[in-house]
């Protein structure tokens, strides 16, 4: 059996020693993970912008620490576990009788919107010469919950430069249009005249963020804000097939065997999230810590893409060209028409 190398293991796997060894590893990357993540999150509390944009941009800027030989296993363990960490707990923002109360043909089109905009992601990258890899990434980030499902969907493709790029293009790409469709998105629903359910299915079905959509949603009224809310809960629980869809689509979902034979396995921080999102839905856990465990997944979301800003050169970020920001828009635009086309149809 072979050794494991320093900051390879998960530090809960080993003895004190290891720990310890483990820690001495990787807590200066960590630790700069950290305070960048805490820093956008106060920014965005004093400001009100998106936590998730504030952390990628201050990981850009402090990119040069990543030069540094005793930052990077730190950088790379937050950028990669802790990621999962928090995506883990996104779990425990699904409850089932919040989704199922909203009705069966808005569940319905919301669902089915989302998989169109998966397509158009897929045939979109295609068509303007980009990748797969980015088609699945803008797709899922669009159709799920922005930022976060732009990072769950990313954990589970090849780790590489090219993908750390991709999704700091999706996270600012698409935290700019859900900062658009916040301010519009209202006024458009607002002027088509739609009841109130209405106004929720269709803010709750396309804004890309949670905290968007609450905005939107509460700046018409309470009762507009928490079925935008619970409508935005149906595609974030869809989070765990679409990434689990894109892992064996990609091939992540084969691994070879010393016999040869490939086998199908699927990601643990994936298993947890559908274990949190039942047993939440089971009403089994406590409210304080459901509150707690979405709190912690909110932060482990935002140490892990500050991480993920340190690894990735703004240069090569800038170097992508038009075409990632024109599939983005024509997936936001898919999106939109296919749930406010649906509302309508249905009156």
């Amino acid at each position: 059996m072979t050794s494991a190398t320093p900051g390879s293991a998960s530090p809960g796997k080993r003895n004190p020693a290891a720990w310890g060894g483990w820690l001495a590893t990787n807590y200066p990357g960590v630790l700069i993970a950290a305070v960048g993540g805490i820093c956008s999150e106060a920014i965005s509390q004093h400001y009100g912008a998106p936590p998730m944009l504030i952390a990628l941009l201050i990981g850009l800027a402090i990119h040069f620490t990543y030069d540094l030989e005793k930052i990077r296993p730190g950088i790379n363990w937050s950028a990669r576990n802790v990621l999962r960490y928090g995506v883990a707990l996104l779990g425990l923002k699904i409850a089932l009788a919040d989704i199922i109360s909203i009705g069966l043909s808005p569940l319905l089109l919301v669902i089915g919107a989302m998989a169109v905009t998966m397509v158009t992601g897929a045939l979109g990258a295609r068509a303007l010469g980009l990748s797969r890899e980015f088609g699945a990434l803008s797709g899922g980030s669009v159709s799920v919950c922005g930022a976060s499902a732009a990072a769950a969907v990313s954990s589970v493709l090849p780790q590489d430069k090219e993908s750390e790029r991709s999704l700091a293009v999706v996270i600012a790409v698409v935290t700019l249009m859900a900062t658009i469709a916040m301010i519009f998105y209202p006024l458009l629903v607002t002027a088509l005249n739609l009841t109130p359910q209405d106004m929720g299915v269709i803010l709750g079905g396309t804004i890309h963020d949670v905290a968007q959509v609450v905005a939107a949603g509460n700046a018409i009224s309470p009762e507009v804000g928490t079925l935008a809310t619970f409508v935005k809960l149906v595609r974030v629980a869809m989070l765990l097939p679409i990434v689990m869809g894109v892992f064996f689509w990609l091939g992540r979902g084969q691994q070879q065997h010393a016999s040869g034979q490939k086998v199908s396995y699927i990601p643990g921080f994936l298993v947890a999230f559908f274990v949190f999102a039942a047993l939440n839905s089971a009403a089994v856990v406590p409210k304080e810590l459901t509150l707690w465990g979405t709190t912690a997944s909110h932060y482990f979301l935002v140490i892990a893409i500050t991480a993920i800003g340190v690894k990735t050169d703004l240069k090569s970020v800038l170097e992508v060209g038009w075409r990632p920001f024109v599939l983005i828009v024509i997936e936001t635009l898919v999106m939109l028409a296919v749930v406010l086309g649906g509302v309508l149809l249905m009156h």
